[in-house]
């Protein structure tokens, strides 16, 4: 009688522990697979987005000066009009003039370059378009950056323009942006002895 009970007990333990195994076998491959997936690679970023990298020159021309977190292998560039998003440019591609700073890889180029590319007028601002890959098989990510209007030379003048208020697009206290700005062009006019070219604005 004691075999027989036994017998019914390792009966009913057995189907138990198959279930187990099988389970555990299921699991192994599936945790596996889990752990070889590799994580979504992580986009490139430009370092540089919140500050003004595009320098106008005075006859329209422009030099830009993107600073991204890691080399990249292929850029293109093109031009589109600020208002009506309409292209200006075809896409170039820029070769060479790359270097590297503690944050980052800048690349600078100047347009125009090319005979074809089209003049723009330095009055105006511009939409700076940037297609990107990391490397030449890598997902192109686009970038965006405005190509200001042209300032006046003088250093007086560009300290002036950047904080007058008509122009200080992110001023949350414009009362004081207007202060200094008034300020400086009393204390500019004064040391220079002429008007300052940005103090009509005020």
């Amino acid at each position: 009688m004691p075999l027989k009970s036994n017998l019914r007990s390792a009966g009913r333990i057995f189907p138990l522990v198959v279930a187990l195994l099988l389970a555990a076998l299921v699991a192994v491959p599936t945790s596996n697979l889990a752990l070889a997936q590799s994580p979504p690679p992580d986009e490139l970023t430009l370092v540089n987005a919140d500050r003004e990298f595009v320098e106008r020159k005075g006859d329209g021309q422009f030099v830009a000066r993107p600073r991204f977190d890691r080399q990249i292998e292929v850029l293109f560039y093109g031009v589109r009009d600020a208002d009506t998003g309409d292209w200006i440019t075809g896409m170039y591609r820029v070769i060479g003039g790359e270097k590297k700073h503690s944050d980052g890889w800048e690349y600078s180029w100047e347009y125009p370059k090319l005979d074809e590319q089209p003049d723009l007028d330095k009055d105006r601002a511009y939409l700076l378009v940037m297609l990107v890959r990391e490397t030449a098989t890598s997902e192109p990510q686009t970038f965006h950056a405005v190509i200001p209007e042209h300032q006046p030379g003088r250093i007086w003048d560009k300290i002036l323009a950047a904080l007058n208020p008509g122009r200080w697009a992110r001023a949350f206290a414009g009362w004081v942006i207007e202060g200094v700005h008034g300020t400086l062009c009393g204390v500019v006019e004064r040391a220079s002895g002429d008007d300052a070219d940005n103090c009509g604005d005020r």
